[in-house]
């Protein structure tokens, strides 16, 4: 892992003072919530692969993107892997959140999903459309319609969070769903149709790792070494995914030979590609941010909207690929 380097002189004469410290006020490990979502599995692939250090990270396993934001906004974890439009609902909160690390970009992963019966966009008029209550949900809600030629008060939005759509699927209580992977695979295996998907809307979905300032200055040695490990695991992943494929389909819900079709529709960037999206007052996940939080505000799901160039923190990228 790369790691700044310091005068000489002033580590000799600090050393000894900050080890004898560190010897009886040793940091807690930084912990990360996170969910099920192909984006995030190079991270979770590399705690398998014995890369992550338990005693300087652990990662957190949650069932939704809600339980993380909430455990999040409770103190009981420092940062969380999240859509960027719920690092912006969670700073709302007070949680003075930093974006260090672009997961991965949306290009056809995230999905509206279906009947049969329902073979155009326009068909959805009068429908009953299962969607998360969250800004992304209504970003691709938003765009879907759009795209259809219908105002938001021609369908029937359903609230369901993405553990909760396929018992819905199979209640017969929606006709289409905003969704994404594993899910959506395991709704087009039971007959769903893709009616839109994220390819409409270039490098506009990011998923991210978000860690709360206060942490992020205490915890940065642990941050690095959580983010050179994520690479790490992306080097494997893309070198040998047969193997990396079957480590994690447990975790993804699929059979191995499945593992790596749940990557479909996702850009996953590497180092140099982080730092192209995060760096700079005119970088790509900041432009996001400020497209989501001008969509309309929602009075149980209020945006942070006042922030600034300290959203992002590119300098905790490593300047070369981990191997």
């Amino acid at each position: 892992m790369h790691m700044d380097r310091r005068n000489f002189l002033v580590a000799a004469g600090t050393a000894l003072p900050a080890l004898l410290g560190a010897c009886g006020r040793p940091d807690p490990p930084l912990e990360i919530a996170g969910h099920v979502w192909p984006g995030y599995e190079p991270m979770f692939l590399a705690r398998v692969m014995g890369w992550l250090d338990p005693e300087r990270v652990r990662l957190r396993e949650t069932a939704s993107a809600s339980e993380s934001m909430r455990r999040l906004a409770a103190g009981e974890v420092h940062g969380a892997a999240l859509t960027l439009d719920e690092v912006l609902r969670v700073r709302a909160r007070g949680a003075d959140l930093r974006v260090v690390l672009v997961f991965n970009i949306s290009a056809g992963a995230d999905v509206v999903l279906a009947r049969p019966a329902i073979e155009r966009l326009e068909d959805l008029a009068g429908r009953r459309v299962g969607v998360e209550d969250s800004a992304l949900g209504a970003l691709m809600l938003h765009h879907t319609l759009d795209a259809a030629g219908l105002a938001r008060d021609e369908v029937e939005t359903v609230s369901l969070t993405i553990d909760a759509q396929e018992a819905a699927w199979e209640r017969d209580e929606v006709d289409a769903v905003v969704t994404y992977q594993p899910v959506a695979d395991r709704l087009l295996d039971d007959g769903a149709r893709v009616l839109f998907d994220s390819r409409a809307m270039p490098d506009t979905i990011f998923d991210v790792l978000a860690i709360e300032a206060g942490h992020l200055e205490r915890l940065e040695r642990s941050t690095r070494h959580l983010i050179a490990a994520h690479f790490r695991a992306l080097h494997h992943l893309r070198a040998n995914p047969v193997d990396a494929g079957y480590r994690m389909a447990e975790r993804l819900g699929v059979p191995g030979q499945r593992a790596m079709e749940t990557f479909r529709g996702l850009v996953l960037p590497d180092a140099a590609s982080n730092h192209r999206l995060l760096d700079g007052p005119e970088s790509r996940v900041l432009q996001a941010a400020l497209e989501i939080a001008n969509l309309p505000e929602e009075a149980d799901a209020p945006l942070d909207r006042n922030f600034g160039d300290e959203l992002v923190r590119p300098d905790l990228l490593p300047r070369e690929e981990p191997r």
